[in-house]
């Protein structure tokens, strides 16, 4: 007598959609389509950008005829750079030519400044901060008003660390004068350090 379930497993099986034992092809089939067509679009795009076909082969030539070519055109070159470098021509060799120094040419000396009127540079120190983020906002406001200012650490005797904030350097006084305007116009009240 037949069972009732495998009746309906050989059903399946005969019409296909169904059971364990023709199911174990299909991702191994699917696998091998799939590489097949991304080949074929590989193929497609190398084609479509080169406008050459991918699996053709560039034409050979014939080596034996290149070879003697390329020996030939060797042969008929002449490496003398020794002898350019020497001055050598046809086994003598050339005296070097003589060198004759030119005299000294003299220019005019201008006269020096004289001593007494020393270039000082003279800064505008805005602040001096315990924190070095503080400092550093300074820094960056007097940046936006656009006066060039630098932040210098600086150890103090009792070993804290302040961090001064100086606008500059400015070669003369007037120079000075106009950028103190500036810092007082933005808030600030600089003292001036040479």
């Amino acid at each position: 007598m037949i069972e009732p379930g495998v009746c309906r497993r050989r059903r399946a099986q005969r019409a296909g959609s169904g059971g364990r034992l023709g199911a174990g092809g299909g991702t191994a089939l699917g696998l091998l389509v799939g590489l097949a067509i991304g080949a074929l679009i590989a193929a497609a795009f190398a084609w479509w950008f080169t406008r050459t076909p991918p699996f053709t082969t560039a034409p050979t030539r014939d080596t034996g005829q290149a070879a003697s070519a390329s020996s030939g055109a060797v042969s008929d070159m002449k490496f003398d750079f020794y002898k350019t470098l020497t001055g050598e021509t046809n086994g003598t060799t050339k005296e070097p030519a003589t060198i004759v120094p030119e005299p000294p040419r003299v220019a005019a000396i201008a006269p020096e400044p004289p001593p007494a009127q020393t270039q000082e540079r003279l800064f505008w120190q805005v602040g001096a901060f315990a924190n070095e983020r503080e400092a550093s906002r300074v820094r960056a406001e007097l940046a936006l008003v656009g006066i060039t200012s630098t932040v210098e650490p600086v150890r103090m005797p009792d070993g804290r660390t302040l961090y001064r904030v100086r606008a500059g350097p400015y070669r003369s006084q007037d120079e000075a004068q106009v950028a103190r305007a500036r810092l007082q116009a933005a808030g600030y009240s600089p003292t001036l350090v040479r």
